[in-house]
């Protein structure tokens, strides 16, 4: 019995010698899926409901939902695409490795997200949570 292997992009708009590009886009499909669903959009994407976040064609992102659905990732839900238990953790892991660094609190920057820009007064969580500068530390 032999499985169906998922499209690798051959539609034309994306040349085979571009591997890369094709692994690019398709991660980024997959990590705007996820932030779509974390931003309360819906659990189920479309082509038409996440292009406007990524600069690719309908045709294309539509070729990409479907290549994760056949390489499991997602799994389709009457017209539209949901994650698989899987493919959330993929994308959710994909997605925390491009946006780390912009997700990293900054410089006297609270990391609880408590506090109000340099006033820690209301602060109350112990040694988790310190706010030392360098202008104000005991010598």
């Amino acid at each position: 019995m032999s499985q169906t292997k998922p499209p690798i992009g051959n539609s034309g708009r994306l040349p085979e010698s571009r591997p890369h590009e094709q692994l690019r886009q398709r991660e980024e499909v997959l990590e705007i899926c996820y932030w779509y669903q974390g931003e309360g959009f819906g659990e189920n994407f479309t082509a038409e409901a996440i292009q406007s976040f990524l600069p690719l064609p309908r045709d294309l992102i539509a070729e990409i939902l479907e290549f994760h659905r056949l390489e499991g990732s997602l799994v389709q839900e009457d017209r539209a695409y949901a994650f698989s238990e899987a493919g959330k953790k993929k994308a959710s892991r994909l997605f925390h490795e491009t946006f780390a660094e912009f997700q990293a609190p900054s410089h006297y920057e609270c990391t609880a997200g408590c506090c109000d820009g340099d006033d820690h007064s209301g602060c109350d969580h112990g040694p988790i949570h310190s706010h030392v500068r360098a202008d104000t530390a005991p010598t």
